[in-house]
């Protein structure tokens, strides 16, 4: 028989767990429908985003709504555990998706409403444009790097505390080490630009962690109830 500690524990447990399989189905659907901008020229890159403005919007807005969510579950996975080391992950995760969330607000919000109004008729207007298309790129890379790097780091926090496991859990840890470690020094050496197929990459790449956490968190509540 549980006692009441027990039992809360597992009740965070299967909520995590059920969401996080659930918020990385829409993450990746997310990244799936995310638009691009080909054009090179500035009156077609303002003739596409008035195309896409919208579903940029949509798609940006429903990511945002996504790492928001997984910030959370990670605050309450923080306090199911509550050990430093996965405290100090959750912390990192909290910082790296806001910096995930700017970007996205960067790409999806920001950029049309900047794009949309712009004028090009003059060569002042022109340096004006290319100059904001500039500053609008390279912070969403500075935002999407700075949180690729804390979600990372969280990874390798969680997962040196899951490795001391005697379950599956262990396996998802070490899983953690490799890929958290690896794709730090691969994004340290700018060989992973964090573009939209980059992104997707990441996204998958993490979610699939996320989501394999999930399946042990739901399976240690079954185990626990036998």
């Amino acid at each position: 028989m549980l006692n009441e500690n027990e039992q809360k524990i597992n009740s965070y447990y299967r909520l995590i767990g059920w969401s996080l399989i659930v918020l990385s189905i829409l993450a990746n659907a997310g990244m799936a429908h995310h638009p691009t901008i080909n054009a090179s020229q500035p009156h077609a890159q303002i003739e596409q985003m008035a195309q896409i403005a919208g579903l940029t919007m949509h798609v940006h807005g429903l990511l945002i709504l996504v790492v928001l969510i997984y910030v959370w579950l990670f605050t309450l996975y923080g306090a199911a555990k509550n050990t430093p080391i996965v405290w100090l992950g959750s912390g990192l995760f909290t910082v790296g998706g806001l910096a995930i969330a700017g970007a996205a607000l960067i790409s999806g919000f920001l950029a049309p409403a900047m794009l949309l109004g712009a004028e090009t008729s003059t060569a002042e207007q022109l340096a004006i444009f290319e100059f904001q298309s500039r500053l609008l790129m390279q912070s969403n890379q500075v935002l999407a790097n700075a949180g690729a790097f804390a979600w990372l780091c969280s990874l390798i926090c969680w997962s040196s505390n899951l490795v001391r496991d005697k379950s599956f859990f262990r396996w998802v840890g070490v899983a953690g080490l490799l890929f958290g470690g690896a794709s730090l020094l691969v994004l340290a050496t700018g060989k992973w630009p964090l573009n939209v197929k980059g992104m997707s990459l990441f996204v998958l790449m993490i979610t699939l962690w996320f989501s394999a956490l999930g399946c042990c968190l739901l399976w240690s509540t079954r185990r626990k109830k036998s």
